[in-house]
């Protein structure tokens, strides 16, 4: 039998490891089951290794499948039922790490820990504005709660932030009390790592001392937000964070040192070995570091004892240790970008630069650049359309430049800084060639960004995109060891198979409702043909809700639809120019803002067209609030209540029911349930609120019709999906 695929058996150990870990967290694999199925394949695999059976490798690919799964598991939930909600205990742990220190508010990792004299068996995230050091032992009280998972779509997932770290859980102390100090050996080079951060901030200047301390020690936090967006919607956001790139320019430019000092190959090497686990420990051993770091050793030992040099392994078990160490980094956008891009260019740069030396481009040396930049964008956009909501059209463009760019700054960063121990102004000088490309990169950064062809936002990305961009990139190598016709034959199939999918099974919905979670009170998207609406109802909400879910989310409202006379949730968005239009109740009190964008005013039985097949009709006004009722194709799809029932007019059948007022008191009566006969209730409303809401009285009567009832309190946002056969699912964020 013709063999397709090179021999390659840590490659596809590190896929099905990966794709393990990934069945885990997204199908959510209780370890009961996937431990009987982890020993079942390790006997298997046991078993046809010892009788010599051809099927020895199927079975340790099974075994790394659904160990991957086993080990996320329990890697990534920690177990904190013994602690009581709203209980204070006593917390001591050892500051093994800090950062932010220049912030208001410190982070600091905390290692030892004990809770009231029991042994956690994770680290865990302080937030204190207290200044602490390290090696600092430290005493306090606070309550334990379990991480928070997003509550509504786009939110800071707490949970899986966390587990990245390493950490059970996170707390907030004002006053926290210092019992004892002991520097352990490893942390000297974290002290070393914040007297470089200080030579850097007196040899650049104020403008680009954050991006050198961001591409040479791994501080990013330091960087203004408004520079992050702009370099990731140009798709350049990895030269921002220490990546392969960054390491391989490092060891490269110190094994050319060496070389012009005649050392000898073995002694290069493992110089070069020390210097990069040298420079990992002075960037604090940070993920993002660390696996870069390992990426460019096992290429060195690959180098240096292997006589077989395939990067592609040696990437391979690289990613096999970083994801052993903690699985699940491999959900983290440093991890996947970072390899992500090194695997783009080993499988595109070859073939790429075959078709660039047909068309002469080598001559002008611009082929090597541009296969390089082509790769490193094809291998990232599905990432960065997953994570930040857009896709880079100008990243080649970009990456062209950055790339070179990137290796300049690196290189006299370190030498400026570490010259600058001896002097300040030799420090400066030998500083100044990073100055310049740091401000020509920011620059020519900013023009992209800010073009017309710089980027496209995108929202809903599925995450199998990045897993059949990563496999079609794979045929398209020279790993696969099929014909070009017949890559190209299966090229097609694939992209054919991806848009059917695409039509026939993921659900195409003609108009999504998203009722999100933001406390006792009411914020409700509607999505519909293109467009974005928000139902606000004003109340209780946590006003920065909204706001990060439409920044987060990349949303600017082509309507907001005010149902009550004050509400004060507007100002954020109005600030972000997230507003096209106001609707308003005629008893409405205009704010200053509001003459950013037309107003409207609307009132009883009024309808409000969203698009051509959906409206909101006004069905109820008790002077204050006003009820709706959307409709789409002329069939009621939900009501949303914001008045008692007595104040509105309905007589048809409604499928979902937005209950008022969080639930409160009459909100619902048996009059009402029996005229629209909801299938579902949905209450917005905040967990342990003081009002004591819903009422008992309303869930009762829901109950007792056997409605299903979603409460945004237990399971985050609800959304309702609409098919353009007008049926109806909804589904939970939790």
């Amino acid at each position: 039998m013709k063999r397709i695929l090179n021999p390659r058996p840590v490659a596809f150990l590190a896929f099905f490891f990966i794709v393990g870990i990934a069945a885990s967290y997204y199908l959510n694999l209780p370890v009961y089951l996937i431990l009987p199925l982890c020993l079942i394949s390790g006997g298997l695999f046991a078993f046809c290794l010892c009788t010599g059976r051809k099927q020895v490798f199927f079975c340790f690919y099974l075994l790394f499948f659904f160990f991957g799964a086993f080990l996320f598991q329990v890697q990534f939930k920690t177990d904190l039922s013994q602690f009581e909600p709203n209980v204070e205990y006593q917390i001591q742990g050892y500051v093994s790490d800090r950062s932010k220190m220049n912030a208001q508010t410190h982070t600091y990792t905390l290692t030892n820990v004990q809770v009231s004299g029991e042994k956690l068996d994770k680290s865990v995230i302080l937030y204190s504005p207290a200044s602490l050091s390290y090696g600092d032992t430290v005493l306090m009280s606070g309550e334990i709660e379990q991480p928070s998972p997003p509550r509504n779509p786009g939110d800071f997932d707490e949970a899986m932030y966390l587990a990245g770290k390493g950490a059970g859980f996170s707390l907030y102390q004002t006053s926290v009390e210092v019992i004892g100090n002991h520097v352990s050996w490893y942390q000297y080079p974290f002290l070393l790592r914040e007297k470089m951060a200080e030579k850097i901030d007196a040899v650049f200047s104020e403008v680009s001392a954050p991006v050198a301390k961001a591409m040479f020690l791994g501080i990013k936090d330091e960087i203004p937000q408004e520079m992050r967006e702009q370099f990731s919607k140009t798709g350049i956001a990895h030269i921002l964070a220490i990546s392969g790139l960054h390491v391989a320019i490092i060891s490269y430019a110190f094994n050319f040192l060496l070389k012009k000092m005649k050392a000898e190959r073995r002694i290069r090497f493992l110089l070069n070995i020390s210097l990069l686990v040298l420079y990992a420990a002075l960037t604090g051993f940070a993920p993002s570091i660390l696996r870069a770091v390992l990426m460019t050793v096992f290429v060195i030992i690959g180098r240096w004892r292997f006589s077989k040099r395939d990067t592609l392994v040696f990437l391979s078990a690289a990613l096999l240790v970083t994801l052993f160490i903690n699985t699940a980094q491999l959900f983290s956008p440093g991890l996947l970008m970072s390899y992500g891009v090194v695997f783009g260019i080993l499988c595109l740069n070859p073939p790429l630069k075959r078709i660039f030396h047909r068309i002469k481009l080598n001559k002008v040396r611009l082929d090597t650049s541009l296969a390089t930049s082509i790769s490193a964008t094809a291998s990232v956009f599905p990432m960065t359309a997953y994570f930040f909501n857009n896709i880079a059209l100008a990243a080649p463009l970009a990456n062209f430049f950055a790339i070179p760019l990137a290796g300049i700054i690196v290189l006299f960063t370190g030498a400026g800084t570490l010259l600058a121990f001896l002097s300040p102004l030799i420090g400066k000088f030998f500083a100044f060639p990073a100055e310049l490309s740091i401000r020509g990169l920011t620059w020519l950064n900013e023009k992209i960004a800010q073009s017309s062809l710089g980027f496209i936002e995108v929202t809903h990305v599925p995450v199998w995109l990045c897993f059949f961009v990563m496999a079609f990139i794979f045929l398209c190598s020279d790993y696969v060891l099929v014909k070009r016709r017949t890559k190209l034959f299966t090229a097609g199939a694939m992209a054919a198979v991806f848009l059917f999918v695409s039509m026939a099974f993921i659900p195409q919905s003609a108009m999504r409702v998203t009722v999100l979670d933001v406390g006792t009170g009411d914020a409700i998207h509607i999505e519909t043909d293109g467009r974005d609406y928000l139902i606000d109802n004003g109340g209780n909400i946590q006003y920065s809700n909204v706001r990060d879910y439409a920044e987060e989310n990349k949303i600017v409202f082509d309507a907001v639809i005010v149902t009550n006379d004050r509400t004060k949730n507007l100002n954020g968005l109005a600030e972000d120019e997230r507003i096209k239009a106001l609707y308003v109740p005629g008893n409405y009190i205009e704010k200053e803002y509001d003459t950013q964008y037309p107003v409207k005013e609307y009132g009883i039985y009024d309808k409000i067209h969203l698009e051509d097949e959906s409206f909101l009709e006004v069905i109820g006004s008790d002077g204050k609030y006003l009820s709706l009722l959307l409709c789409y194709k002329d069939q009621p799809i939900c009501l949303f209540e914001q008045t008692l029932p007595e104040d509105m007019r309905v007589d048809e059948k409604v499928p979902v029911l937005k209950v008022a007022g969080g639930g409160k008191a009459g909100a619902v009566t048996e009059e009402l349930l029996r005229t629209i006969q909801p299938q579902y209730a949905i209450l917005s409303v905040k967990k342990d609120n003081k009002r004591q809401l819903p009422a008992l009285a309303v869930t009762d009567l829901l109950f007792e019709r056997q409605i299903e009832v979603l409460s945004t309190a237990d399971s985050g946002a609800v959304t309702i999906e609409i098919s353009e056969q007008g049926e109806i699912s909804l589904r939970t964020e939790m």
